[in-house]
């Protein structure tokens, strides 16, 4: 194999080095470009919604409410566990929510947030909108 001679070793190794921080610099803006989807799983959960959960109502009355239970507990069938997870597709930003009801001969006796209260977010879009 031809090596080139001593003196354009330098100049060829400061043209790669060039040709790196160009096509570098050049993607920089590039980056910018990439369009990220918001992410929604489980039950999406408002804080109006919750708001009209209350102790006393029925299971039917639960489910409607706030939908089937992401987590059904075969080893406590008297508590649903509701969660929800989103992730802003342009800041990356995570939000969680858990609430927990439990059931007392069939009626809501307690609810739980431990997450705390929730802050608005953006609806997730349906399907064909």
């Amino acid at each position: 194999m031809n090596r080139p001679p001593e003196f354009v070793r330098p100049v060829l190794r400061g043209l790669r080095l060039a040709l790196a921080a160009t096509l570098g610099l050049a993607a920089l803006p590039l980056g910018g470009c990439i369009y990220r989807i918001n992410i929604h799983q489980g039950n999406f959960l408002e804080a109006k919604t919750l708001d009209q959960l209350a102790p006393g109502m029925t299971r039917a009355q639960v489910r409607f409410l706030l939908g089937t239970p992401m987590v059904a507990d075969e080893f406590s069938p008297n508590r649903w566990d509701y969660f929800y997870y989103f992730k802003d597709g342009k800041t990356r930003h995570e939000e969680r929510r858990h609430v927990i009801v439990y059931f007392e001969d069939e009626k809501v006796a307690k609810i739980e947030r431990p997450d705390g209260e929730f802050r608005t977010l953006p609806k997730p879009a349906t399907p064909g909108a």
